[in-house]
């Protein structure tokens, strides 16, 4: 326990407060938020430990903080909160020979004039200006839609507490489960170890995190009844999310699905052998106890009159973009071409198996469509092949999941565009050959017919995977662009008083990650109009002591873990789950790899 006494002088006082090292962040947040300045340190040798004073002034009172630290156990620098203290701090470096972890100008256990100094530590020559500050988000972090804590729950993880990392996920993000299987990482390609295509698996040991809690529904405690009501409309990831955090601020909220299911894109889109459908179903649930929620599937709304008209206060729109486009192509009609939605939903949602034939054709170039050729391998079909209007290089699909569609024997055929579909007994498709012209709108080169170059082919059934627009009902009053998507504002409100939206319906097809953000971001915004504070913005965890230092030569001499999969050759013939996940050993040594750039940038 901290203690803490005072001791009076005059008109002034002296309090003395004893602090354990681990809590020392919380104490010193405290001191910066009541104006509290910098004096000094002194430090204590006594036998074993060194006893630390930070001295400060408040007002007309000193206070003297007081902790412990056992000798050659590395120290919290307090200079991301004083900068001033960088002199103090070095001087107890040199008398007692300590360590201080997160220094912003460290001399390296000898003071230097400060001409010495600029040449050799991080102090900039320019006399009066305050310290770099060496304490970061992270680049993980940094490129993280939802700004999830990627450092802290690396740690956790390193330090044998996934349930701890798992939490942390969920601040931010409610699904770690979903999102350690699908999430397209993009915080990965932000690690510094990238460079060295090393990078940290952080998917992975998100997924790690999940699988080792015994059960995803928590007992975490709600805030107070609001009284208010919420309606959310379409329960995919974004939906999903403002729910949760809606509901863990104490509102009252409604999930209407028309879907017998909920989980959107997530459910009908996701192949089982990527996301198992018992998981995500078990976290949706999870998430929806803990806050509360309740879930109303097969109900269609159409019109928010009468969610308004039914007493509720504010509702969110996630419906999605469940349009398909056509490829405006002479015989797209025949019952032996299917949308790629469609048929995604009758296999992952509806669990059917469709007949497909001996021969498929994907046209297409994004996920939906790589999904569907391995899809048709695993239902059994000898020949599958993707078609591509553009070159490999341009296909907007993940690249991982392109080489494992290789990987299971699925064919590609790049710079051909469908033109005409003949139906018989098997369909003849024409498809006109391109060539790769000069760079459109979105930065690829536009493909041009190659005249006259015509190729033939046959197949049993076609798959197009080309894309889904948006469809907002009449009855719901929003204003949409010219494609028909959702507008909104920074906090994602929509042209109507009360009503907020994102998602697929905001931005178009996109990845769920983005779709939490757009959720997070719309729940903190509502909780306002509802008479609340918003969920908290981003912010460094400063009560959070990293105590191992970085040894960055070894971390790069040491080899990511090699992810463990089905073999090919059994893995198409089921829908099992193809990433095995990392057991305990391969999580700590992969979370250990990590070189706590939030620190030691």
């Amino acid at each position: 326990m901290d203690q803490q006494q005072s001791v009076s002088k005059s008109n002034a006082s002296v309090e003395d407060v004893r602090v354990e090292k681990a809590n020392l962040y919380l104490k010193l947040n405290e001191l910066k938020a009541e104006n509290a300045r910098f004096l000094t340190i002194t430090a204590l040798d006594i036998g074993n430990d060194l006893e630390i004073i930070y001295h400060f002034e408040r007002g007309s009172h000193v206070v003297n903080l007081i902790t412990r630290s056992r000798k050659g156990d590395p120290i919290p620098s307090i200079t991301s909160f004083f900068g001033a203290a960088f002199i103090a701090e070095n001087e107890v470096q040199d008398l007692f020979n300590a360590k201080f972890v997160g220094l912003n100008v460290n001399f390296g256990g000898k003071m230097l004039k400060i001409e010495a100094a600029t040449e050799t530590t991080l102090l900039k020559p320019a006399v009066g200006e305050a310290p770099t500050i060496t304490r970061f988000f992270g680049r993980c972090r940094d490129e993280c839609p939802a700004m999830v804590n990627i450092p802290k729950y690396i740690r956790q993880i390193a330090a044998g507490d996934p349930e701890g990392a798992y939490n942390t996920v969920a601040e931010r993000a409610p699904i770690p489960a979903i999102l350690g299987r699908v999430c397209v990482a993009p915080c990965q390609q932000g690690c510094r170890q990238e460079r060295r295509e090393n990078n940290i698996q952080i998917r992975l040991l998100k997924r790690y995190a999940a699988d080792s809690m015994s059960s995803l529904r928590r007992e975490i405690e709600r805030s107070e009844p609001t009284g208010k009501r919420v309606a959310v409309v379409g329960g995919g990831p974004s939906g999903i999310t403002v729910a949760y955090y809606l509901g863990m601020l104490g509102h009252e909220v409604t999930v209407f699905e028309k879907a017998r299911r909920c989980g959107g894109a997530m459910l009908w889109g996701i192949p089982k052998y990527r996301l198992p459908k018992d998981v995500l179903q078990e976290e949706i649930s999870a998430r929806f106890d803990e806050a509360g929620v309740s879930l109303e599937t097969g109900v269609e709304i159409k019109n928010l009159d009468t969610l308004f008209k039914d007493g509720f206060d504010a509702v969110y729109v996630s419906i999605g973009a469940m349009k398909p486009n056509r490829m405006m192509v002479e015989g797209e009609g025949s019952p032996k071409v299917l949308d790629s939605m469609d048929f995604l939903t009758s296999v992952n949602a509806n669990n059917e198996t469709p007949d497909l034939g001996d021969e498929v054709i994907v046209v297409g170039g994004g996920n939906a469509a790589i999904d569907a050729a391995r899809v048709s391998k695993r239902l059994g079909v000898r020949d599958v092949t993707v078609y591509y209007r553009r070159t490999e290089t341009e296909m907007p699909a993940v690249l991982d999941e392109i080489h494992e569609a290789m990987r299971e024997g699925v064919s590609f055929d790049f710079l051909a565009q469908p033109v005409k579909i003949i139906s018989g007994e098997r369909l003849t498709l024409s498809f006109q050959c391109m060539i790769p012209g000069e760079p459109d709108s979105s930065g690829r080169r536009r493909p041009v017919p190659l005249e006259g170059a015509i190729l033939l082919r046959e197949a049993d059934t076609l798959i197009a995977a080309i894309g889904n627009g948006v469809e907002i009902p009449p009855g719901f009053g929003l204003e949409v662009d010219r494609r028909g998507r959702l507008i909104v504002d920074e906090n994602y409100a929509t042209s109507r008083k009360g009503v907020w939206a994102g998602g697929d319906n905001v931005t178009g097809p996109r990845f769920v990650i983005e779709a939490i953000r757009d959720g997070r971001k719309a729940a903190s915004d509502m909780d306002k109009y509802l008479g609340g504070r918003g969920l908290p913005e981003p912010a460094l965890d400063m009560d959070e002591l990293v105590q191992k230092p970085t040894n960055e030569e070894k971390d790069l001499d040491t080899a990511k873990v090699l992810v463990r999969e089905l073999d090919v050759y059994y893995r198409i013939k089921n829908f099992e789950e193809v990433e095995l996940g990392l057991n305990e050993e391969e999580a700590l040594r992969e979370a250990g790899r990590c070189w706590r750039c939030d620190w030691n940038e």
